[in-house]
């Protein structure tokens, strides 16, 4: 297989992940109750509509080097409680982060343009995985780095 072949079959893949996200974050957005409702809604909302805008521009991009964008999503999962959405949203974001770094590796068989373009989503990736990580408390601090108690001042 060719440097562009796996390329465009990786971002096939990312194309896969965008497709799940907009069918994710929108059931997500519906499925909410509760007290967490009203600002989640908007996030998840949010989410399956960049999700949208990025599967376009995916495509495009396939589609502009000789490649059938694929119709097919990636994983989707389901979950009732705020909790287990975000933790959802995160494996996700992951997933995609991820597939999106392997197709970087290749990108030498595109364009500049579009191997600029890929740095560039990476990022924006990597800050929807840190604000996931931030929202499921999927962060640890060291013992070391936090104070033990009120500080005092004199």
């Amino acid at each position: 297989m060719s440097r562009k072949d796996t390329f465009l079959e990786k971002m096939n893949e990312a194309l896969s992940w965008e497709l799940a996200g907009i069918v994710q974050y929108m059931n997500h957005a519906t499925m909410l109750t509760g007290t967490e409702k009203s600002h989640l809604e908007d996030f998840f909302e949010d989410a399956s509509e960049e999700a949208l805008d990025h599967s376009q521009i995916v495509g495009h991009k396939i589609s502009a080097l000789g490649g059938v964008p694929t119709v097919e999503p990636a994983r989707i999962r389901q979950a009732a409680d705020p909790e287990g959405m975000l933790k959802a949203a995160l494996k996700l974001e992951r997933e995609a982060l991820q597939t999106y770094e392997e197709a970087l590796e290749y990108a030498d068989a595109a364009n500049k343009g579009t191997a600029f373009w890929l740095e560039d989503h990476i990022s924006e990736e990597q800050e929807h995985v840190d604000e996931l990580i931030l929202l499921t408390k999927e962060v640890s601090f060291g013992e070391q780095d936090l104070p033990t108690g009120a500080s005092q001042t004199g």
